[in-house]
């Protein structure tokens, strides 16, 4: 009985576990099976960030990062990139941004791909006919289930490569850079005109042959035992790369004579006049019996000076026998004026532009401008110091930041055995601005020799003292001075307050010591500081332009504007500029052609306020003005024009004296008198 009990058992064990084996494949078949995609929609919702647009694209659950940049048609680095994944992890909810711009260029070439894949009926009829015609071992296999074989084909994000525009290229310079055309750029990327910063272009990966800067030269045999190490996005080449001899500029001499001139310039003006908003600035004036009262838009005057200074100086060369054509152009702030222009084609044909002025749109002119080798001129200052980079046919009449701490640094070198106190008010020279003149003023004392007992001291200095201990600002300056030596106080900052405190508390030493301040251009204008102060002090201060009231050529300046306009230019006013700009580059063009473009040095007229100095220090960045000057205030009330690096000979400098010039009007010899307590 017992025997019959375990046959039962063993049997049913047994049953059970034929049982599980049968039902095992269906379940490990279950379990393993691939779950169903996800089918990803592109989202509706937009956002726009640093002036780019962005998909935001919520994962849902079973989305992969794959599918979700195929559905995009961009590529799966990129979206990586863009959201900082990594190992390309997503997790369900999290809201990715696609760019825009790829994406539209990604559908674009999607297209293509489509529709050079297309086959009719007729075309599939004739592969399968190839196909069965095949010998054996002939031909490709047929997948099973598919009957003929179709021709493969690479995707879109196979057949290009994204790259990121970086600031200052252009289609030009990006082109260069793979080896490919303009034509061939842009036929990957439709409609595009002008390549921003942060868009993503699409470079036809079968022409590109990118050049890195990092390529190196590999000996065709390399000794036995040594492996080449060549960086991982270098392209071998079998060209050879030859290094571009540098150039060589003319320094400005001898002024240039012109007494005739033939032949024509085509110039475009594109100044933000700001036409629409002058129209409105006409209001009811219910206090008077005249019922309009007509008003200047405060952002058009500087520009409608500039204009004025043209319209004389083209007039003048117009009297020389040249023809200048003159197109003019009100741009406003909006960059769609610069499009439409470049689109209709209104600029193809200029042999020179002047501005635009604002750099958004400049960036857009000078790229396309570099492109046809149409010289594109910036009349006005640019914070921007790294704007002319990759532009080589733009020209910056104001000097950047850099070439005024170039010109600093070199006048306190020059000050041989003086005691040189840097201020600065940022902690530790976090400014790069600061760090960057630090380092140029140590630099230039170093290589002249900075010697006979002259040192260079770092001063931290706010103004800000504990319970507004005025006292104690004066202290702290004094603790730094020497009564033997002269001390130079560089001014690395342009803070009002900082200012204001620090020639405050200088001004109540210069009866002990002998002080000399050096600092920015701005603090001109600065109107927290009694101009006395400048001129106790010594104020040292570069400048781009100056204007001599009493040079001839100002006082028929002066009497044509006034015959014209029915007034007379400030001293800061923008038209002294624009008539100087205007006379210099469509002059010089008029004469030298593109020989004066590419070396402006050749060209020296007598102008107005500016003593123009063009270089540039790549061939492929735009020319800077390098042409300043120092403003010395004096303690006579007057102010000496210097020029960097010159060291007049005593009997010229007492010369000096009764011929110095004016810049502004505050200091003017009404003002002198205000100063001294008498009314004229």
């Amino acid at each position: 009985m017992e025997e019959k009990k375990r046959f039962f058992s063993w049997w049913r064990a047994a049953s059970l576990l034929f049982l599980a084996a049968l039902l095992m494949p269906a379940s490990l078949e279950s379990q393993t099976q691939t779950p169903v995609p996800v089918p990803v929609t592109i989202s509706g919702e937009k956002i726009v960030t640093d002036g780019r647009v962005y998909y935001m694209h919520q994962v849902l659950k079973g989305q992969t990062l794959y599918s979700i940049a195929r559905a995009y048609s961009v590529s799966v680095d990129l979206v990586a990139r863009e959201n900082g994944l990594v190992d390309n992890i997503i997790s369900d909810g999290q809201v990715l941004r696609i760019p825009a711009a790829a994406v539209e260029q990604g559908q674009a070439a999607m297209k293509n791909y489509q529709t050079g894949t297309q086959y009719g009926a007729a075309g599939q009829t004739r592969q399968a006919q190839q196909a069965g015609q095949a010998g054996p071992g002939q031909g490709r296999p047929a997948v099973a289930g598919t009957g003929t074989q179709m021709p493969q084909k690479n995707s879109p994000q196979d057949d290009y490569i994204y790259h990121r525009v970086k600031r200052g290229e252009t289609l030009g310079t990006i082109a260069g850079d793979y080896g490919i055309t303009v034509r061939e750029l842009k036929r990957a990327n439709r409609g595009l005109l002008f390549p921003h910063e942060g868009d993503y272009l699409l470079i036809p990966k079968r022409k590109a042959s990118y050049r890195s800067p990092d390529q190196r030269a590999v000996p065709e045999q390399m000794p036995a035992g040594v492996v080449a190490e060549i960086p991982a996005d270098t392209v071998m080449t079998d060209t050879l790369t030859v290094m571009d001899e540098p150039e060589v500029f003319t320094v400005p001499g001898e002024k240039t004579r012109i007494d005739r001139l033939h032949g024509t310039v085509r110039v475009a003006v594109l100044f933000p006049f700001f036409v629409r908003e002058n129209n409105a600035m006409v209001y009811a004036d219910t206090t008077k019996r005249v019922g309009t009262t007509t008003q200047v838009y405060d952002g058009s005057l500087p520009f409608l000076e500039a204009y004025e200074g043209v319209l004389i100086a083209a007039d003048s060369l117009r009297s020389l026998g040249l023809n200048v054509e003159m197109k003019v152009f009100d741009t406003r702030a909006d960059s769609a004026e610069i499009k439409r222009l470049i689109r209709t084609g209104e600029l193809d044909n200029a042999d020179l532009i002047i501005g635009p002025v604002f750099s958004y749109n400049l960036e857009q002119i000078a790229g396309w401008a570099g492109e046809r080798d149409i010289p594109v001129v910036s009349p006005v200052p640019l914070r921007d110091s790294h704007i002319h980079e990759n532009k080589p046919s733009l020209y910056r009449v104001f000097p950047s930041q850099e070439v005024v701490q170039d010109l600093i640094a070199d006048e306190v070198a020059s000050r041989q055995g003086s005691r040189v106190i840097f201020l600065y008010s940022d902690t530790a020279m976090y400014d790069p601005a600061t760090a960057r003149l630090w380092q140029k003023v140590k630099t230039a004392a170093s290589d002249t020799g900075f010697s006979d007992g002259g040192s260079i001291v770092p001063f931290y200095y706010t103004g800000v003292t504990e319970r507004r201990n005025v006292y104690g600002t004066v202290a702290s300056f004094e603790s730094q001075l020497d009564p033997e030596r002269k001390n130079i106080i560089v001014l690395a900052t342009t803070s009002t307050p900082v200012v204001s405190s620090a020639f405050s508390a200088l001004h109540s030493l210069t009866k002990r010591y002998d002080i000399m301040v050096i600092g920015y251009p701005e603090i001109r204008g600065l109107e927290t500081v009694d101009l006395k102060y400048y001129y106790d002090l010594e104020l040292h201060i570069p400048s781009e332009s100056y204007v001599d009231f009493e040079s001839p050529g100002v006082k028929s300046y002066s009497a044509i504007y006034l015959k014209k306009f029915r007034t007379e230019p400030m001293a800061e006013s923008f038209a002294w500029r624009g008539f100087d700009i205007a006379w210099y580059f469509i002059g010089g063009i008029a004469i030298g052609g593109k020989g004066f473009l590419k070396d402006p040095g050749t060209f020296n007229p007598e102008l107005l306020c500016l003593e123009p100095d063009f270089r540039r220090n790549s061939r492929n960045n735009g020319y800077e003005n390098r042409g300043m000057f120092i403003l010395h205030y004096r303690k006579d009330m007057t102010i000496e024009i210097l020029k960097p690096g010159h060291q007049a000979p005593e009997e010229e400098m007492n010369d000096r004296k009764e011929r110095v010039s004016f810049p502004f009007s505050g200091s003017s010899e009404r003002n002198r008198a205000r100063w001294e307590g008498r009314q004229d």
